[in-house]
Parts: C-alpha cells; structure tokens; sequence
C-alpha cells in the first residue's frame, strides 16, 4: 500500500510519496520549484538513499550547486545569457559566471494540484504558470510535473510544457539530481549510454562532437566530470548506470528518446566528490543559439517526456 505524508524542512511544506510495505520515499518541496528532496529506493528489503539532500531550509533556499532542480524553459547555460528567436533578440539575467544558467522556475513555488495513492503507486502533480515576467523571456507557458513512485518501478518524473503565448516559443528541459550512495563517487562504476560528448570551451558547445561512448562499467577515480553527452535518440528510452561494489546496489538512471524527448544527458562531480549529477536534457547546452535538441513549441502545443530511477 501507498500513502502521501506532508512534513516540514524548515518553513517548507514537504509531501512524501511512501511505499508502506517496502520502507522506499520520495520527498518533495512544491514550494521551491518542485524540488525532490530525497529518494530512497529498496533492494532485498534494504532501503538505500540515492540522492543528495537538503539538511535545513537554508541550504534549501541557498542551493548552491542547483540540486534537483527543474532546468525550465531551458536547461543548463546559454552564452552571455543571450540569443535570438524569430527575429529578436534577448537579454537574459546573468545568474552563473557570465551565463544565464538553468532556467527561470528554481526557486518559484509551484501549486500542488492533484494527490494519489492506491496499493500500487503515490504520485504527486505540481503546476506552474509563467506569465512572461522576465523580458529576456517573454513568453507565456504551463509546467506540469508529476512525481510518482511506483512498486518495482522506482521514482518517475513526467514533465509536461505548454504554449500558452499567442505564437511560437522556444523551450526546453532539464533536472539537476545529485546521486549518490556511500561516501565519495570515486569508488562507484559509471557506465553512460553516451554515442558522442559535446566539445566545449569555458563550458559552451563549439560544435564539435567527439566520438566517446562508455558501453562498460569503469570505475570513476579521480576524473574531473563536467561534460555533456549526446544519446541515442531511437523512440524508447536510455539508461545511465551507477554501481556501488560495495553495497551491490545499482542505480539504473534512465530517460525517455525520440523526437522531441530527452536525446541529451550531462554530467557533473563536484568538489567535495561526495555526489554526481546524472541529466536528462532535451536539448544541448545554449540551445537557443546553437539549435541543437531546441523545442519550439506552437500555440496550444506541449513538450512531454518523462524520466526516472530505480534500483537493482
């Protein structure tokens, strides 16, 4: 059986989605962009957490490194913060050395719309309506996101963008999760469903793919990671793996492909090597300048994909 809690992290209301018979949940902040707080999946009656989580509100409302935040309506940087769409040119604010960087939801609240729990899942939609507030975007959408966890299945994000503006609007999409198990990464094996790895310098695209696929396990060492990843983008969807030898846990990281999905991935170990960040991406980083994966969308026309973790 499922049920659906609420807590609090501070001033912030948290629900969490909980599996009653295997002990796995998933907590999450509507009140900052929809944020997941933890996840905490289950292997031979053992749970595990799997994801980097906030210990107080201020580290919540400070979130340094972005962690599991909703990359809406585009997902990591864009050059100097601008670009031209139809015409026109924008300023966006500049919020990541001299980048624009991770969309525009962060930190703004989202409204809980709809709750369910039965005996085979808990799931949670949260809603967002963007009025065009910024002038580096002013273009008016609808985000939906469910949250569900599911028995054998883990946790499932599906996103839903739509146009609500009277012409064309460019978006995209992202999620930042810091996943970890036990101690620093450096021990963990990472395979990646990677075909090429986007060549860049001071972290924007220059075009060039380079050929680099990780179609086996290798241990993460000490390696620097701060890279992006073209996948394959056959209908379906791709798997990242991150494997801990000594739990014998492996997370299985995936996402939707195909037209229009998540044909991107990105990732990141920060300093203290404690976590890595795993990303889906519907588009390349500085789409908008760059085109590649950007999703316009016509009026009254929606982006929708999902992602998700288990563990085996």
């Amino acid at each position: 059986m499922f049920s659906i809690q609420t807590g609090k992290l501070g001033k912030f209301i948290k629900y969490k989605l909980v599996n009653e018979t295997t002990g796995e949940y998933v907590s999450v902040i509507p009140e900052f962009g929809g944020n997941v707080d933890e996840i905490v999946l289950g292997k031979k009656g053992v749970t595990y957490p799997v994801l980097e989580v906030f210990d107080n509100d201020d580290m919540v409302k400070g979130n340094p490194k972005y962690k599991s935040t909703q990359l809406i309506p585009f997902a990591n940087r864009i050059a100097d913060g601008k670009y031209s769409f139809n015409g026109k040119s924008y300023q966006l604010p500049i919020n990541l050395g001299k980048n624009a960087c991770h969309g525009l939801l962060l930190a703004n609240p989202m409204k809980v719309t709809e709750k369910k729990a039965d005996k085979n899942h808990a799931s949670i939609k949260l809603e967002y309506k963007y009025k065009g507030e910024v002038p580096g975007y002013p273009f008016k959408y609808k985000a939906v996101i469910t949250y569900s966890l599911l028995e054998k299945v883990g946790f499932v994000c599906e996103t839903v963008i739509t146009n609500e503006d009277s012409s064309p609007i460019p978006v995209g999409h992202g999620w930042h999760p810091y996943y970890r198990t036990k101690g620093k990464v450096d021990r963990l094996k990472l395979k990646l469903p990677s075909i090429y790895r986007v060549e860049v310098v001071e972290l924007i695209p220059t075009g060039k793919l380079i050929p680099e696929t990780y179609s086996e396990a290798v241990t993460i060492g000490s390696q620097e990671c701060d890279a992006g990843f073209v996948v394959p983008d056959k209908e379906g969807a791709v798997s990242a793996e991150l494997y801990d030898p000594e739990l014998d846990i492996k997370l299985n990281i995936w996402q939707e492909t195909g037209k229009g999905k998540y044909n991107y991935m990105q990732t990141y170990i920060p300093e203290n090597r404690n976590s890595i960040a795993i990303e889906p991406m519907s588009s390349m980083t500085d789409a908008v300048n760059n085109k590649n994966g950007l999703i316009v969308l016509e009026p009254g026309q929606s982006f929708k994909a999902k992602f998700g973790v288990s563990l085996e």
